[in-house]
């Protein structure tokens, strides 16, 4: 009897020992967002390649992203977040002291649009989704370069914004994704795109400069993968490990269509590096701009 016992005692443990652990990674976006397929390959090839993690996709859209964030479970669970589109990098209940970055998703090129000129303008109407981010920060900076105020007024989406330029309803720039300007700029030939956020040219706009060419140190709106501090560190590096090499397996340059440079950290740039140096040059923008951003906040 004691023999069998032993055995089955050596059994269970030889089954948890060799059980897939499950780490669920919660996005602040729908299903449809324009990301999520990208995302989807890239966890799909992590699951094939070992056995070690089953990593499930769970969507918690809403609450500036911070949702996601606080859905993760301490030890076992990961977020998608945009650090640049938080409104407030620190949500009260859970701060970037509490959460490491383990996997850059990529850069995303978004375009500036406008439906007038930026020479000679005493004021803008910049739509945005939220007062302090990168695209208002962003519009901030235009205006300092080229002499305009920014009357910034808040959507539910970028792309509500950028419907209401179309049907020239007063918006009159808006920073959203290359696809969605594209999508929109048969309804008002007047929109155009001026620049281009990320660090190199998109490839369908060659001509448009990008921020960094107009020297504005403009934030780059990404998207990255989190844990919480308490995820044990080894656990933390392995998966990070495995959701890079799974990124590359798939083609980072294929899935990104829009990235003009690769994952950050499929380029030599560590992952917290890139975070860190991304998140000091938000808060360094929202200082420098506190008082606009106050002002429009109320």
């Amino acid at each position: 009897m004691k023999k069998l016992l032993s055995a089955m005692a050596l059994l269970v443990i030889s089954i948890s020992a060799s059980a897939t652990e499950i780490i669920r990674v919660y996005s602040p976006y729908s299903p449809g967002h324009s990301g999520t397929p990208a995302l989807r390959r890239v966890l799909d090839e992590a699951n094939s390649s070992q056995n070690v993690y089953k990593f499930l996709l769970e969507f918690r859209p809403g609450g500036q992203q911070l949702i996601a964030v606080r859905s993760m479970e301490p030890e076992t669970g990961l977020a998608v977040i945009a650090p640049a589109y938080v409104e407030h990098i620190v949500s009260g209940k859970l701060d970037e002291r509490d959460y490491r970055p383990v996997w850059a998703l990529g850069d995303a090129c978004w375009a500036v649009v406008t439906n007038k000129p930026l020479q000679g303008a005493k004021e803008f109407v910049v739509g945005g989704v939220g007062f302090g981010n990168a695209a208002h920060l962003t519009a901030l900076l235009l205006g300092a370069r080229h002499g305009f105020d920014v009357r910034y007024v808040v959507f539910k989406s970028n792309n509500d914004a950028l419907v209401n330029m179309a049907g020239n309803n007063g918006v009159e720039l808006v920073i959203d994704k290359y696809e969605a300007f594209e999508a929109l700029q048969t309804k008002n030939p007047k929109m155009r795109m001026v620049a281009a956020s990320c660090p190199s040219r998109l490839p369908q706009a060659p001509r448009v400069p990008t921020l960094k060419e107009m020297g504005l140190p403009a934030p780059y709106i990404f998207n990255i993968v989190i844990a919480h501090k308490d995820m044990p560190e080894a656990r933390r590096r392995a998966i990070s490990l495995i959701l890079e090499q799974a990124t590359q397996r798939v083609g980072a340059q294929e899935i990104f269509r829009l990235s003009a440079v690769q994952s950050p950290g499929l380029s030599g740039v560590s992952t917290e590096q890139f975070y860190q140096q991304s998140t000091q040059n938000v808060k360094s923008l929202q200082k420098r701009f506190q008082g606009q951003i106050e002002s429009a906040a109320k």
